[in-house]
């Protein structure tokens, strides 16, 4: 995966853009998408500014409003600290909770050695820190603790965890890697297998959002929504990690009369954003060949 990433992300740094873009132009069909979180996503396909956004929490009541939403997958929250902090292995939520809130702050108190928990935070908006404290039973966000770091992607979390060794912070279980260490929750590994049986607890879905005028008016939209529910959607999505409820879907043949559309702008939650790009590129060098 890493590898095909970095090629897409070269090929955006080809195309002179700061986002991942599949496509360079030239007649061809792109997709450009970027990230800036849950809440942007939602916001910008409200506001029409893009055909699509992302966000990596539940989307309903006001969020919802004018809005069709789909489910790609199911991804695991993974709660990480440094690869150095070899004593604490398992937290509860309720763990999870105290710490979060400021009710635990040192980790001799998990059984880890006498030295303050450095709380890694995402920022508001993010989906990830929605869906998180959601599961932990935070409502009211005036109870958190003070972050010792606020991070605005999953890259910068994961940069933080593991660079202090004494920290604590939580990301995309399909962005997990040698970096930092995932601890279990109530016993439970924070694995694709354990979040489909459910008995992994923190997990949430990894949504897209959009308006049901533009899917009508805009056939790229249409038919790229079609892809995202394919056989081979679901093979991208068990590759990287995460729970799909597509293995009984059938594939996508590129239709006889392709999209007269022939860009989408696509934005929202850095951590679906990854996963998003795979899609995208697999999706237009179908239509593309």
């Amino acid at each position: 995966m890493k590898k095909i990433l970095t090629a897409i992300l070269s090929l955006a740094l080809a195309c002179g853009l700061g986002l991942a873009v599949v496509g360079c132009g030239g007649g061809e069909y792109m997709i450009n998408v970027s990230g800036g979180g849950s809440g942007v996503g939602i916001s910008s396909a409200k506001e029409g500014t893009v055909e699509m956004g992302m966000a990596s929490k539940k989307v309903e009541g006001e969020d919802a409003e004018g809005l069709e939403v789909y489910a790609i997958c199911q991804d695991g929250i993974a709660v990480v600290v440094n690869n150095a902090n070899t004593a604490v292995t398992d937290l509860t939520i309720e763990q999870l909770s105290g710490i979060y809130t400021g009710q635990i702050d040192n980790w001799s108190e998990l059984g880890g050695s006498d030295a303050a928990i450095a709380i890694g935070q995402r920022e508001d908006g993010s989906g990830t820190r929605d869906a998180f404290l959601e599961l932990l039973g935070i409502e009211d966000a005036t109870t958190l603790a003070q972050a010792a770091n606020t991070a605005n992607s999953t890259g910068s979390m994961m940069t933080y965890v593991a660079g202090n060794p004494n920290a604590i912070g939580y990301i995309s279980l399909g962005s997990l890697d040698e970096t930092v260490k995932a601890v279990k929750v109530g016993g439970v590994e924070a694995t694709a297998e354990n979040v489909l049986g459910g008995s992994y607890k923190l997990a949430r879905p990894f949504n897209v959002v959009y308006k049901a005028d533009t899917l009508k008016s805009n056939d790229l939209l249409a038919d790229f929504l079609t892809f995202l529910k394919s056989k081979q959607a679901h093979d991208i999505i068990v590759d990287e990690g995460y729970v799909s409820g597509l293995a009984a879907a059938e594939s996508y043949a590129v239709p006889a009369d392709k999209p007269a559309t022939m860009e989408l702008d696509v934005n929202g939650s850095t951590s679906v954003q990854p996963l998003m790009v795979l899609l995208s590129e697999a999706y237009v060098a179908l239509l593309n060949a």
